[in-house]
């Protein structure tokens, strides 16, 4: 059997029906945190598993009978390794064979606020015997028109990166490039995979790719964290999504996305969808 950890989040959803239209010969169930929010995928036919990062005895019962467990990485910022080493406890207590881990590009380098957890989550996958497979992935390009906030319409898009590109990667096909592996896995074990696309862009290439798809004149200018930290709380910003959103800045900022690697297009088996593709579908949204 695969669990699917996040079973109801967008990856773990898609990793989940990228599995079903393989019609592999192993079972699928989804952890969730309650029934209502497996309802969707139980009626895909996914056993739905009910369980929590936080509450470890939860964790114990859901892996039981699972020999592949994909541990999606959690939402939650706070005490986030810690929820971590209880997936990993339970796995290793219950017998799992293998471990797939969604983690950051370039962990160990920690470029990125969001890094020092996901290089502490590998090494405690490593140090627990499990054979693993981690996917270090990129930010998602899903994630572009959250980073634009109102540039669209302005024409102004303020936002930290110090010169550096970044490279975003399509959630989907992270989720695709994920079932590929987990319906093979013992050729995907004790790899780490780091998962971009083919080409990274500093902002202001991007504000020309967004100029010219839209017609639309989009300038970029590049501001320090600081100042977009106190701009983001002079507009009454939840507190939790100016913390995202700083972290993602001195991400750009530490050139911790100015990484391209051909890993996601060998396990997709054919090149990711560039960043100029994305743009052009979607400005004509």
């Amino acid at each position: 059997m695969i669990l699917v950890t996040g079973a109801n989040g967008n990856l773990g959803s898609q990793t989940i029906d990228f599995l079903l239209d393989k019609n592999i010969n192993e079972d699928i169930a989804g952890l969730v945190r309650n029934e209502e929010k497996g309802a969707e995928l139980k009626e895909k036919g996914v056993e739905i598993r009910i369980g929590d990062y936080t509450d470890y005895p939860s964790i114990e019962e859901a892996v039981q009978g699972v020999n592949t467990l994909l541990l999606i990485s959690s939402s939650t910022l706070e005490g986030r390794a810690q929820q971590h080493n209880n997936v990993i406890e339970a796995a290793k207590k219950g017998g799992v064979q293998q471990i797939f881990y969604t983690s950051i590009v370039k962990a160990e380098e920690e470029l990125s606020p969001l890094s020092p957890d996901h290089a502490k989550t590998e090494k405690l996958i490593k140090e627990s015997g499990i054979p693993y497979t981690i996917y270090r992935n990129a930010f998602y390009m899903e994630f572009l028109p959250l980073f634009l906030g109102e540039a669209m319409d302005t024409g102004q898009w303020a936002f930290p990166s110090d010169g550096n590109p970044i490279n975003l990667a399509l959630r989907s096909e992270m989720a695709e490039a994920l079932a590929n592996g987990l319906a093979d896995t013992e050729k995907h074990a004790n790899s780490i995979y780091e998962i971009t696309s083919n080409q990274a862009y500093t902002l202001d290439e991007i504000a020309s790719m967004l100029s010219k798809a839209s017609g639309k004149e989009i300038n970029h200018t590049d501001i320090s964290a600081s100042e977009f930290e106190q701009g983001l709380n002079e507009a009454g910003l939840p507190e939790e999504q100016v913390a995202m959103s700083v972290m993602t800045a001195q991400t750009f900022v530490n050139g911790g996305l100015d990484f391209t690697f051909d890993d996601m297009e060998k396990l997709l088996g054919r090149k990711p969808t560039g960043l100029k593709t994305f743009i052009k579908q979607f400005v004509e949204q």
